[in-house]
């Protein structure tokens, strides 16, 4: 733990307040007692300047101090360290002070007078570090385990993320191998075909960070790679088209974000369907939110697949990670047709 005092730019400020108390000091002695500009500044900066110099050292009381003792014990080691702190403060400096002036007696019976004021004063000045020390040693623990449970939520949150992308990889491994399967003996120049784009497309996941965001036309043309994979099985039946400006590919979005909902749309629009299905990508944009949608018909008539599967959910909460905030992935189901809505800040991208 760093010392307030010793460490950083903070004796600044604690030379400041003992310049106030010496000038404080001086002016009671000099306009109050009468006594001579010399011994008044004598006296403030011997005085002063010792009590300043030890202070510093009760940072690791505070500190050590209180290491495995009970409130009783450290009360005793805060008597003990102000009762020792006060003896060696009042020696030296009326040592020095009286081997300055040893020929003037007033001033040396004025120092064997105000002895008692000196102790209380003394301890005044011992209570008083101490309780800055305690309340710097509070606020730095305070930041300390912030920055400790920043630093936690920080993992975990990479950790969640992790997760959640691999399990974006495996579900579409395994769908793409049993297609490529299927496809071998039957389609054998088309097996190869869907081997060598599902190369390219994991080349590309694979080789991402958990938490980066990519610029929307990376996005794009990885997430068409996976849709040309699953146009090998499904053939005339998927379409694709996109609406996308040169100001919106530029937008920076979390990788693999778009691949969960192009696979849902599969799913439940082009398995279930007997007419050819289009998968379309809009991206609009506005002054602080950029709105990417991604619609798909689908067969009203067909027996709807049980389950949503991981796809949403796991965009969801990616979105909710990355950024924040629980309200940018909006879902909406109309008569033949399913669009799922992403809201991209944009003040997050300008920051990046």
């Amino acid at each position: 733990m760093k010392h307030p005092i010793l460490s950083g730019s903070g004796y600044k400020l604690y030379a400041l307040i003992w310049l106030i108390v010496m000038a404080v000091h001086g002016s009671v002695l000099y306009f109050y007692y009468d006594f001579t500009i010399t011994i008044s500044i004598a006296d403030s900066l011997v005085y002063n300047l010792i009590f300043g110099s030890i202070a510093p050292g009760f940072w690791f009381i505070v500190t050590f101090g209180g290491l495995n003792k009970d409130e009783l014990s450290l009360l005793g080691t805060h008597i003990g360290a102000a009762g020792l702190t006060i003896i060696l403060w009042l020696s030296i400096s009326g040592y020095l002070l009286r081997m300055l002036f040893l020929n003037n007696a007033e001033y040396l019976n004025f120092i064997s007078s105000v002895t008692i004021w000196r102790v209380i004063i003394g301890a005044l000045f011992y209570s008083i570090s101490i309780l800055i020390f305690y309340l710097i040693k509070y606020y730095q623990d305070m930041q300390k385990r912030m920055n400790l449970e920043l630093e936690l939520q920080n993992l975990l949150k990479d950790s969640e993320l992790r997760m959640l992308k691999s399990q974006i990889n495996p579900h579409f491994i395994f769908n793409s191998l049993n297609s490529i399967s299927a496809l071998t003996e039957s389609m054998p120049k088309k097996a190869r075909e869907m081997v060598i784009k599902l190369s390219d497309f994991l080349r590309y996941s694979l080789g991402k960070d958990n938490s980066e965001l990519n610029p929307l036309d990376q996005e794009i043309n990885n997430a068409t790679l996976y849709l040309e994979i699953e146009k090998v099985r499904f053939g005339d039946k998927l379409r694709f088209e996109k609406e996308v400006s040169e100001e919106c590919a530029q937008v920076k979005v979390p990788n693999l974000i778009l691949q969960p909902l192009f696979e849902n749309a599969i799913k439940f629009g082009v398995y279930d369907s007997l007419e050819p299905v289009t998968i379309r990508l809009i991206c609009e944009s506005s002054d602080d939110m950029v709105y990417l949608r991604i619609t798909n018909n689908f067969d009203t008539s067909s027996i709807p697949s049980k389950g949503e599967g991981i796809g949403l959910e796991n965009v969801k909460r990616r979105m909710s990670l990355v950024y924040g905030r629980h309200d940018l992935v909006e879902i909406e189901k109309g008569r033949g047709e399913f669009t799922a809505t992403l809201k991209i800040p944009l003040n997050l991208n300008e920051d990046e």
